[in-house]
């Protein structure tokens, strides 16, 4: 049975908002779907003229997979430190109501999963807010800035600035919305004031800026022309770094099964193995670094098991 001509159109206007929305190449759509790039872009084109019924199944299998603008989700295991807890509380209130809060995190905290898994939870949680993580990469311009805002929201990206950020508005009309800019010391002031633009207008989105110690220099050293954005900061949290008593406590959770009586010297050896050392404000600062600290454990099990399956030869 042959598809009909709106069936085929809907399925059209689908899959081109899907790769307008993402930023999603048409010959990375076409890999995804099945499809030869050639035969994908005749059919978007409407200029396919065989049964379409099959490129059309494609696609609407592939997006119901995938579908468009889904809250990212964190599979991930969080250990509830106190870093997590105050990363929960600054997340808390950006959804009360608009504001904007800098976070400050030490290396080796993790704030890439961290943000991951507090979103996931929060738009679990609130249904009525929308959270949204931008990776913000070294010098980021600020239309890609936008581009990038509004592929992660699921909003119309464009070349213009000001027809990114009016899609925004036109998408999120009467929806809280947060969004966490990570790795944020790589944005310019330019993006920093573009960005401000969303939290000033309607609907006013609140704003994470979250990043390391270096995200606090930037502030400081363009404090006179950032002025417009530091009056509307709500605060400036500085996330602690994980304790040796935390690490102990992950050291021993992750240990359980393999090494129910973990060997303090061990835990003291492991701890030692993940502790950094970076300079903040021209001193010297040592950290532990749940990253490493987790790397450890991994080595450790692996040691363990081929050690027990080498006995049971």
């Amino acid at each position: 049975m042959t598809l009909s001509d709106d069936n085929r159109q809907r399925v059209q206007s689908l899959a081109l908002g899907f790769i307008s929305r993402t930023g999603m190449a048409p010959a990375d759509f076409a890999r995804r779907v099945g499809y030869a790039y050639p035969t994908l872009a005749l059919f978007l084109a409407d200029k396919y003229t065989r049964d379409a019924t099959g490129i059309c199944a494609a696609i609407l299998n592939f997006l119901e997979r995938d579908p468009l603008a889904s809250p990212e989700e964190f599979k991930g295991k969080i250990y509830e430190t106190a870093a997590v807890r105050d990363m929960r509380k600054v997340f808390a209130r950006l959804i009360e109501r608009p504001r904007v809060f800098m976070v400050y995190a030490p290396p080796g905290f993790g704030k890439t999963d961290v943000a991951r898994y507090l979103i996931s939870e929060s738009n679990a949680n609130h249904p009525a807010t929308s959270m949204f993580r931008i990776y913000c990469r070294a010098r980021v311009s600020p239309r890609d800035l936008m581009r990038r805002v509004a592929h992660a929201c699921g909003s119309e990206p464009h070349i213009s600035i000001e027809r990114t950020i009016a899609n925004l508005r036109y998408d999120f009309q009467g929806r809280r919305v947060v969004l966490y800019f990570d790795e944020a010391q790589h944005l310019s002031i330019d993006c920093f004031e573009t960005a401000r633009e969303l939290l000033d207008e309607e609907p006013h989105f609140s704003l994470c800026f979250a990043g390391s110690h270096e995200l606090h220099r930037v502030f400081s050293r363009f404090a006179g022309t950032l002025e417009q954005l530091e009056r509307r900061i709500t605060g400036k949290v500085r996330i602690p770094a994980l304790t040796r008593d935390e690490a102990t406590s992950i050291l021993r959770e992750e240990l359980a099964d393999v090494a129910p009586r973990l060997d303090p010297a061990v835990i003291q050896q492991q701890i030692e193995n993940a502790t950094v050392c970076v300079q903040v404000e021209k001193k010297t600062q040592r950290y532990i670094s749940i990253g490493r600290l987790i790397a450890g454990v991994r080595e450790i099990q692996e040691a363990l098991a081929a050690a027990q399956q080498e006995a049971a030869q």
